[in-house]
Parts: C-alpha cells; sequence; structure tokens
C-alpha cells in the first residue's frame, strides 16, 4: 500500500493527471478528493509504464479495486461516469459485485494465442494443406507478433487496424538458407487475409458451445486493404512463344503444363489427378467434392488434342514406370550411398499405386518424392519462363489464359464460369472485360453515324448587309476524325 501524502488527494482534471511525473519505479496511488465534481473511490495509478483509473469499494464486505481503464484513452469524465453511471445508475459503483465478477471473467477469459491453439487443432485439420499453410503464416508472421498475448475482448477495432497498415507497409522478404529472397512477408494481400484468419477464429469462438465467446468481433469496420484483381494472361503474340517453349520440356512436365492450359483447370486438382478421374471415352475431366476448391464436384471437358495425348499418355506409363525404375536400378549399381538413401527402387506397391495417377513423381528424374503424384512443378516453370522470355506470369494466369480466350471469342460469362468451376459470378466477372463485343459493335455503329452526320453541309443563311460584298471561296471542311 503506497504511503498517504496529503499531495495526492486533489480534485482530478486532464491537466493535472497529465502533469504529473512518473516514477522510475513503484507506483503512486492517486484520490479524486475536494471538489464539487469529485467521485468518492476513484483512483489514479501513476508507474513507469503510464496510468490508469481504478474504483474501489467493498464487495461481500471485502475492499476490491476495479481497473476502469489507462489514462489518456480513458478520461477523467469519462472515469467519473464509468463509476457513477448512466441516467439509470448502471455504473460500477451500483453493483460492484457484478463489476468484480465481469473483471474476473476478463482476467480469466483466453488469449488470442490460446484461441490459435484451439483453432489449430478443431479448425484447420478440415481445410485443404495449401490453406492451412497460408493460416500458419499469417498466424507466424503478423497476428501472433501483434496481438497474440491479448485477451480476446481486449482486442479492439483500432489495434486490428494497426495490424493490418503495418502489414501491409512490411516489404522485407522472407530468404532460404541461402540468402536469397523468397517471397515478402507484407503487402496488401497478406493484410487482407491476417484480417481474414483473425476473423475466422472469432467467428469460431462465437459457434463453438465449450468457448460461447459472446464479445465483440474486432475485424467487423475494419479497413481492410485492398487487392487488385489479377488480369495476366498469355496475349496472342506471347501464345506462339510458350508452346514453343513448351515443347522444348521433357515429359511429364510438358503434358502437365498443356492441361493447365487447355483444360484450365487448378494445377493442384492436375498434380493429384487419378486416371479414375478422367472419362476418357467421353472426354471429360471429373474433379470429386474432396479435391474441389468449391467442395462440389466439377466436369470440365477435355479439348480433343488434348484428349488424344492423354490417351497415349496412358498407354505410355507402364513402360516409363519400368524405364525410371531402371534407372534406378542402374545408379544403385554404383555403389553410391546417398543415391542408395534418395533414390531406392520402387516396390511393386509403390509402382502400383504410381500407375493409379495420371502425373506419378516417380517420372520425374532426380526428384524423389514422399507422394506418389507430382507436387512441385517451380522448377519446370523457371526453365519454361526463361525458355520462352517471358516475365510476369505465374502458373495460374495459364487457367487464366483459357477464360480470356472463350471471352475474346464472345462467349458468355455464365459458360465461362462453368467451364472454370467457378461457384461465384464474381470470381467470373474479371473475364467482362474482354468480352466486349457488342459493346465495340454498338460504339462502332455510332461512331460512323457521327461521322455521317459530321459529313452533311450546313445550311448557309443569306448574306448579311455587312458581308453582302464580300465572298467566302474557302469554306471551313466538315469535321472528321484523324485518319477517317
Amino acid at each position: 500500500m503506497p504511503a498517504a501524502d496529503p499531495k495526492t488527494r486533489f480534485p482530478f482534471t486532464e491537466a493535472r493527471i497529465r502533469d504529473w511525473n512518473e516514477p522510475k519505479s513503484g507506483r503512486v496511488r492517486l484520490k479524486d478528493a475536494g471538489g464539487n465534481e469529485s467521485c468518492p473511490g476513484l483512483l489514479c495509478y501513476v508507474t513507469a509504464k503510464g496510468k490508469g483509473f481504478y474504483f474501489r469499494t467493498n464487495a461481500n464486505g471485502k475492499p476490491v479495486e476495479l481497473r476502469l481503464g489507462a489514462w489518456p484513452s480513458l478520461t477523467v469524465e469519462a472515469a467519473r461516469a464509468k463509476v457513477r453511471g448512466d441516467r439509470e445508475g448502471k455504473g460500477v459503483a451500483a453493483d460492484p459485485v457484478a463489476a468484480a465478477e465481469a473483471r474476473r471473467s476478463i482476467r480469466e477469459e483466453s488469449t488470442l494465442a490460446e484461441l490459435w491453439d484451439w483453432f489449430n487443432r478443431h479448425h484447420l485439420p478440415t481445410v485443404r494443406a495449401s490453406t492451412r499453410r497460408r493460416y500458419e503464416d499469417s498466424w507466424r508472421l503478423h497476428l501472433l507478433p501483434a496481438l497474440g498475448s491479448k485477451r480476446l475482448s481486449a482486442i479492439k477495432r483500432s489495434d486490428v487496424q494497426a495490424m493490418a497498415d503495418a502489414v501491409v507497409e512490411a516489404g522485407e522478404p522472407l530468404k532460404d538458407r541461402n540468402g536469397r529472397p523468397i517471397r515478402k512477408t507484407g503487402g496488401n494481400g497478406a493484410g487482407r487475409h491476417a484480417c481474414a484468419v483473425l476473423s475466422a477464429m472469432y467467428h469460431a469462438a462465437v459457434r463453438d458451445d465449450a468457448l460461447a465467446y459472446k464479445g465483440d468481433i474486432p475485424t467487423a469496420g475494419v479497413r481492410r486493404p485492398k487487392v487488385a484483381s489479377r488480369a495476366r494472361f498469355l496475349q496472342p503474340g506471347e501464345l506462339p512463344t510458350f508452346l514453343r517453349a513448351l515443347a522444348d520440356e521433357p515429359e511429364p512436365w510438358r503434358l502437365f503444363w498443356t492441361v493447365c492450359l487447355f483444360v484450365g483447370l487448378r494445377r493442384g486438382n492436375v498434380a493429384s489427378a487419378r486416371w479414375s478421374d478422367l472419362a476418357l471415352d467421353i472426354g471429360q475431366w471429373l474433379v470429386p467434392e474432396e479435391r474441389s476448391k468449391t467442395g462440389a464436384m466439377l466436369a470440365v471437358p477435355i479439348p480433343g488434342p488434348v484428349l488424344v495425348r492423354l490417351k497415349e499418355w496412358k498407354a505410355e506409363i507402364p513402360k516409363r514406370l519400368d524405364d525410371a525404375q531402371e534407372a534406378r536400378r542402374k545408379l544403385l549399381a554404383r555403389g553410391d550411398a546417398g543415391v542408395r538413401e534418395r533414390m531406392p527402387l520402387m516396390t511393386a506397391d509403390e509402382l502400383a499405386e504410381a500407375a493409379l495417377y495420371v502425373f506419378p513423381s516417380a517420372l520425374v528424374p532426380g526428384k524423389p518424392s514422399a507422394s506418389p503424384h507430382i507436387v512441385d512443378p517451380k522448377a519446370s516453370w523457371r526453365r519454361l519462363l526463361i525458355r520462352a522470355q517471358l516475365a510476369n506470369l505465374r502458373p495460374h494466369d495459364l487457367r487464366r489464359s483459357i477464360g480470356s480466350w472463350m471471352a475474346l471469342g464472345g462467349v458468355g460469362l455464365p459458360i465461362i464460369g462453368a467451364a472454370l468451376g467457378h461457384k461465384d459470378q464474381r470470381s467470373t466477372a474479371v473475364y467482362a472485360r474482354l468480352n466486349d463485343g457488342a459493346v465495340r459493335a454498338a460504339m462502332n455503329r455510332a461512331t460512323d453515324a457521327m461521322l455521317e452526320a459530321s459529313l452533311v453541309p450546313e445550311s448557309t443563311p443569306g448574306p448579311s448587309p455587312e458581308t453582302s460584298d464580300r465572298t467566302d471561296t474557302n469554306p471551313a471542311p466538315p469535321v472528321v476524325l484523324a485518319g477517317a
């Protein structure tokens, strides 16, 4: 208990609280007393970290001090109002026992880090592996450092806004073990995703019966960073160059990227496809519900040239797997211990499982994988871009290319959305900018009409007395567009 000091008893004002110097250690207790506006029981503790208001009263015969808030976020008048309550008298002084219980429940409330542990155990196992990795990255890089130690109800909208703004400004890239940049830790997309992860965590806490969180969700009303919709696709002048570079890529990557380009499926769906997903007799590619991003089965037609190559590829798979096994056997015959660990011979079960997939990982030379199908196309993609001399092109842009070329051909947005498996029409709206055939024709007709009207000679009025004796031998030409 701090020693009594007459100087610490005075009517609180903003100026006197502001001018009171913080001690280097310990704390000083100030009492609101001696004035008409003073509030009995209102205290202000001053420490080296700042100043905060408390209300001292009795609850069930025991003295308690209830924390009201920190100054200057909580002003003197606001602190007094909290104690006295509104006109109905619903301040902490009216029911100190209830106020103490509320404070105790806040102290016992989970922190955001504890909510993440629960969220990680109960929710993330139900999402795709790639989605889980993005959630974990947002938590580790952004949410944990900024908000992890705070109680759930203590996180305010201003805290979330500050976190999002800081993520947008962060531009330092993550680096690999060789010091090469991998990706940026911040930016608009990272800030927006961090807000989405935080919102998902709070909504899960509200829905779960065990947590039964009843506080506010701090992401409501936050100004989330805007992310421009990417519109990159293979332009007419780039497509021949890309296809020539693709022709020099070894299998299975050549066929893999061909399917991504002409069938328009997501890269992960193509990589994990089984032969049972392909109805080659009717030319249809099926993506089961458990592997579809939208959670609904997706059926996409396979274009004729790609269908022919897939049928040939299916017939080649047994021979290619035997060749891959033989290549491993030759490497092992050299007696290299490192090769023996990295490239062991495949068992009969492993060969049988590999044959179930359209793109077995065993066909990638020198690239063993724990997965039976290919999973990492980065090296192949880098080779393609270097060979084709293309910049700012991502694998997902191939999927966007087939949709863009359909739009350029006048195909309606509903058909494009069905071909790409879009569940939300907003995902297809990006192609509306290319499907402008009707608009272009209407503008051409209007332009022609305007040009035709400009060629009609104007009626010339009779000469005025002032100009009757002058003849204009060079009338103004009609207005036309340059080059028309």
